[in-house]
């Protein structure tokens, strides 16, 4: 078969057309992403520029500032991605339940959700903490899969991720002068977050099988 007459195959076209929905979704996506800066920046008295800039450039403080956070923070998002992206290629239910779970605490520990944007709206940030413990104790109890044989590593993550949680609010209801406590629950919860990534990710590579050979949808051994 001659080479310029590959893209007019059945998986040239399927590719072709993938490709356009990506750009499509991109465009979309940053468009609406826009159209809420300015909304929000109007609303509220902003620049919309302030939602585009980096934090430390716009706080005025060095670029340092938060390292170990944003690490943290894209850590959960990388893990729940691609145990997000195993479980929707293998339609594994409990392995698409962990990585939205997973990209969810990753976005809310980012954008600071329950800390700060929706007490905005009236709902106290306990609320979203309740909400996640009861989601991450739903998928380790009734979804997780008996023969994963890395279940300490989520039973010393949700523990970590719990003391976090409890200094931060015992902190609120007895605040202590300098950083210390501040600084105990951020090592607690990043330890925690290092050990839920490494689960999940570890999670996805047992669903998936990691290690077997790719096969080429349209090569010479498909079924397709």
């Amino acid at each position: 078969m001659p080479e310029n007459s590959a893209p007019n195959t059945k998986h040239g076209g399927e590719w072709t057309i993938a490709w356009r929905l990506v750009v499509l979704a991109a465009a979309a996506i940053n468009v609406a992403m826009l159209l809420a800066a300015l909304f929000v920046a109007q609303i509220r008295g902003l620049d919309a520029w302030i939602f585009y800039r980096d934090p430390s450039a716009a706080a005025g403080v060095g670029f340092y500032t938060g390292w170990i956070s944003s690490l943290g923070a894209s850590l959960w998002i990388g893990s729940g991605a691609a145990t997000l992206f195993a479980g929707l290629l293998t339609r594994r239910w409990d392995c698409t339940f962990l990585g939205g779970l997973t990209l969810l605490l990753g976005l809310d520990d980012l954008l600071l959700i329950h800390e700060d944007v929706l007490p905005i709206v009236g709902i106290p940030e306990i609320v979203p903490m309740i909400a996640y413990a009861g989601a991450g104790l739903f998928w380790f109890f009734r979804l997780r899969r008996k023969t994963f044989d890395g279940t300490i590593i989520f039973v010393a993550a949700g523990f970590l991720l719990a003391m976090s949680a409890s200094i931060d609010q015992l902190g609120e209801l007895f605040p202590t002068p300098g950083s210390a406590a501040a600084i105990a629950e951020d090592v607690v919860k990043e330890l925690g977050i290092f050990l839920w990534a490494a689960g999940a990710v570890g999670y996805a590579a047992m669903v998936t099988r990691l290690g077997r050979p790719w096969v080429d949808p349209a090569g010479p051994n498909s079924t397709d």
